[in-house]
C-alpha cells in the first residue's frame, strides 16, 4: 500500500511524459530549468520532504523544486470550503456563473491569502469586479481609447500623433519615472513569488 503523498506527486511527472514525449527536458534537466511549485500550507511537508526524497532516492538527475509558493486558508463567506458537504464555489461553479474567468482570476489573486487566511465572499467579488475592473480599469482604457478615436479637435481622429521633444518635457519624464519605478516594484514581487502584491502595483 503506498501513502497517496508519496504516490500523487509523480503525477506531476507522468502528465507531462502523457503530454510530450520531450518530458525529461523539463523533468532531468535541472541546469536550465528551475521549478515553481504553488500550494496551501497544508501540502509543503509531501512537496519538500517526500517528493524530493523520492526522485533523490533514485539518484537520476531530477528537476527539484527551486521556489515553492505556499498559500494560507481560503475560507467560504462565514466557513470552510468544503466538496463534501458542498460548502463553497469550484470550477464547475464557477463555470457555470457565466462570469469571465479572467474576473476569477482577479478576484481570487487579489483576495490570495499569501500572509494570512482570506475569505471568499460573493459580495467581494462584485466589488472588486465593479469597481476595480469596471470603474478603474475599464473606464481608464475607455476614456483613453474614446479620446483617441474622437474627430480631430476633439480627440486624434484615431491617429496618435507625432510628439516631438515629449520624452524632455517635465510631465513625461515625471510618468517615466512614476512608471519606472512601479515596474521595478513589479518585476521585484514577481520574481518573489509575491503575486498579490504584483497585482496590486500592476494596477497601481
Amino acid at each position: 500500500v503506498f501513502y497517496v503523498w508519496f504516490d500523487a506527486p509523480i503525477g506531476y511527472i507522468s502528465i507531462t511524459a502523457c503530454y510530450t514525449p520531450e518530458w525529461e527536458k523539463w523533468w532531468k534537466n535541472p541546469e536550465n530549468v528551475e521549478l515553481y511549485q504553488f500550494m496551501g500550507k497544508d501540502n509543503v511537508p509531501f512537496h519538500t520532504v517526500m517528493f524530493p526524497s523520492a526522485l533523490l532516492g533514485t539518484g537520476e538527475n531530477w528537476t527539484l523544486m527551486k521556489n515553492i509558493s505556499v498559500t494560507e486558508y481560503l475560507n467560504y463567506e462565514s466557513g470552510k470550503f468544503s466538496k463534501t458537504k458542498g460548502i463553497g464555489v469550484f470550477g464547475n461553479d464557477a463555470k457555470a456563473t457565466n462570469i469571465p474567468a479572467d474576473v476569477w482570476r482577479y478576484y481570487l489573486l487579489s483576495n490570495r491569502p499569501e500572509a494570512s487566511d482570506a475569505v471568499f465572499t460573493w459580495g467581494g467579488l462584485q466589488i472588486k469586479h465593479n469597481n476595480e475592473l469596471l470603474k478603474n480599469l475599464g473606464n481608464f482604457i475607455y476614456r483613453v481609447l474614446s479620446f483617441i478615436a474622437k474627430p480631430e479637435g476633439a480627440g486624434y481622429g484615431s491617429i496618435i500623433p507625432e510628439a516631438p521633444n515629449a520624452d524632455i518635457h517635465p510631465l513625461s519624464q515625471s510618468l517615466a519615472e512614476t512608471v519606472g519605478n512601479l515596474i521595478q516594484q513589479y518585476i521585484d514581487a514577481m520574481d518573489k513569488v509575491k503575486l498579490k502584491q504584483g497585482l496590486k502595483i500592476a494596477m497601481a
